[in-house]
C-alpha cells in the first residue's frame, strides 16, 4: 500500500494520464497510430507511410512504446510494431471526433479532398450494406494487400488502388461498385471512384474503414 497524501496521489495519477497525451501531442505519432490500426507494419514500412526517415521513425515509436500504446514483436531481420491492443483505436477514433467537433474546418477540408467538393458519390455503409449482400453491389476494398489479409469488412473483395488498372476487367459493369480504404480521411477510396467512374463505372466511396464496421452496430 502507498502512503501519499491527497495532492500526491492526484499528482501521481494524473502524471500518468498526462504520459498518454504527452505520447499523442506529435502529430507524426498520431498518424504512426492510425497507419498501425491497419495492422502491423516494419519501421521500415511506417517511414515510406509517413515520409521521415527510418531514425526518426523509430524514435517516435519509442516514445509510444513507453506509453504502452504500440508493442513490437521481431521476425528475422524485420522489427514489427502494432497497436497495444483495441482500446487504442478507441482512443484514436475519440479524439478524431472531438477535433472534428470542436475545429468545423477539418470537416470542410475533408469534404474539400476527400471529396473532391461533393463530386465523388459517397454513401455510409449501413445504407448500402443490403444491397452488397444481395449482390447487386460489390464491395472493394483498396488498401495493401497486407492490410486486408489482417482485417477487411465482410465480403470485401482485395483490390489495392496500386493495382486497380489490372483488375478492373474482374468487376461487374451492371452492378454499384463500393470502394473503401482506411477510413474518412484516406484519399484511396477517392483515387479508386475516380478511376472506376472515368471508365463507365457506377462507383461510390464509402467513409467508413474496418474500424470503423467493427465498432458499428452492423457488424456480423
Amino acid at each position: 500500500m502507498i502512503n501519499l497524501d491527497p495532492r500526491e496521489f492526484k499528482d501521481l495519477i494524473y502524471g500518468q494520464f498526462a504520459r498518454i497525451s504527452k505520447a499523442l501531442s506529435s502529430p507524426k505519432r498520431f498518424e504512426l497510430l492510425d497507419y498501425l490500426s491497419q495492422g502491423p507494419k516494419t519501421v521500415e514500412k511506417l517511414s515510406k507511410e509517413t515520409k521521415m526517415s527510418v531514425a526518426n521513425t523509430s524514435k517516435h515509436l519509442q516514445s509510444l512504446l513507453e506509453a504502452k500504446l504500440v508493442k513490437f514483436s521481431k521476425d528475422k531481420n524485420f522489427v514489427y510494431y502494432s497497436l497495444a491492443d483495441d482500446n487504442v483505436v478507441e482512443v484514436i477514433h475519440s479524439i478524431r471526433n472531438v477535433a472534428e467537433m470542436r475545429f468545423t474546418d477539418i470537416t470542410h477540408w475533408r469534404k474539400d479532398y476527400i471529396g473532391k467538393n461533393e463530386k465523388i458519390k459517397i454513401v455510409e455503409l449501413k445504407d448500402i450494406l443490403q444491397e452488397i449482400q444481395d449482390g447487386k453491389a460489390v464491395l472493394i476494398d483498396v488498401r495493401a494487400e497486407e492490410e486486408y489479409e489482417n482485417q477487411h469488412i465482410e465480403g470485401a473483395m482485395s483490390i489495392p488502388i496500386q493495382n486497380i488498372e489490372e483488375h478492373i476487367s474482374s468487376l461487374p459493369k451492371d452492378k454499384k461498385i463500393i470502394a473503401y480504404c482506411r477510413g474518412p480521411y484516406c484519399i484511396f477510396a477517392t483515387q479508386a471512384v475516380e478511376i472506376l467512374n472515368s471508365l463507365g463505372y457506377d462507383a461510390y466511396r464509402i467513409e467508413e474503414g474496418v474500424n470503423e464496421w467493427k465498432q458499428s452496430e452492423y457488424i456480423h
